[in-house]
């Protein structure tokens, strides 16, 4: 194999045939420029497998938006000091978050009870941040107060922050306020306040609905998108009202 001036396209399918004391011999007569080149080259060739394997709609550990949020990105917790943990760390591995995962890719409507320390919100922010960095989606959240919804969308912020920069330049965010991110390939995120007509006026993909037990309206929003929407997640802490009722019916 001779290389001149540059590498060509086809050198990393020749190298993978060479023998290993072929592979030494031809590394060898490469110069400086054309080394770099050929670690540019098998970097890509890395980061396009690690793309790729991220892209899958399965929940693993080894793929899917798990490998994602377990491996090349990190939450952020804004009561480390409190807790003495640390201040940014990948979602754990732990399994009851993976079978949920499941849920979250295969369920047309999901309600989820969670306590305060099950990272029920951030794994659907992880998943929606997902969809919209991967795919042309558009996701809408809902929960009381303007406030609170804008947390969310940072849930969302901060898992784009905290990814490698080559995953953020292949498909950077072009429109961010506190409630609505945009990516370049068309993914959008919105947050909107209570209210049922807060969510009529939109037709997404996905609606997440947190804190469902406490939300005013709550099942006259979930009924507005319901016919509109390919995925409605509702998430709660419980309480008794509409979204207790639903778990009671789903169990």
């Amino acid at each position: 194999m001779a290389v001149l001036n540059s590498i060509r396209p086809n050198v990393l399918s020749e190298l993978r045939s060479c023998s290993p004391a072929q592979l030494k011999k031809n590394l060898g007569r490469l110069n400086e420029r054309e080394q770099e080149e050929l670690a540019a080259l098998l970097e890509l060739e890395e980061q396009n497998d690690i793309w790729a394997k991220i892209a899958i709609r399965e929940a693993s550990w080894d793929k899917g938006p798990l490998l994602w949020l377990t491996g090349h990105t990190k939450t952020e917790d804004t009561h480390w000091m409190d807790t003495q943990t640390e201040f940014r760390v990948p979602l754990p591995k732990k399994e009851y978050l993976r079978v949920v995962m499941q849920y979250l890719l295969s369920e047309t409507a999901l309600f989820l009870p969670k306590t305060r320390e099950m990272l029920m919100s951030w794994l659907v922010c992880g998943l929606i941040t997902w969809e919209c960095q991967w795919f042309p989606v558009f996701w809408v959240a809902q929960t009381g107060k303007e406030d609170k919804v804008a947390e969310l969308i940072e849930y969302a912020r901060t898992l784009y922050r905290n990814q490698p920069e080559w995953m953020k330049k292949r498909n950077p965010i072009v429109q961010d306020n506190s409630l609505e991110l945009t990516w370049a390939n068309g993914g959008r995120f919105l947050g909107v306040p209570k209210g049922a007509d807060q969510i009529r006026v939109h037709h997404p993909k996905g609606y997440f609905q947190d804190e469902s037990a406490f939300l005013p309206e709550a099942q006259q929003a979930f009924d507005a998108v319901r016919p509109v929407c390919r995925q409605v997640i509702c998430v709660s802490t419980d309480e008794i009202g509409w979204f207790h009722n639903e778990i009671k019916l789903e169990t």
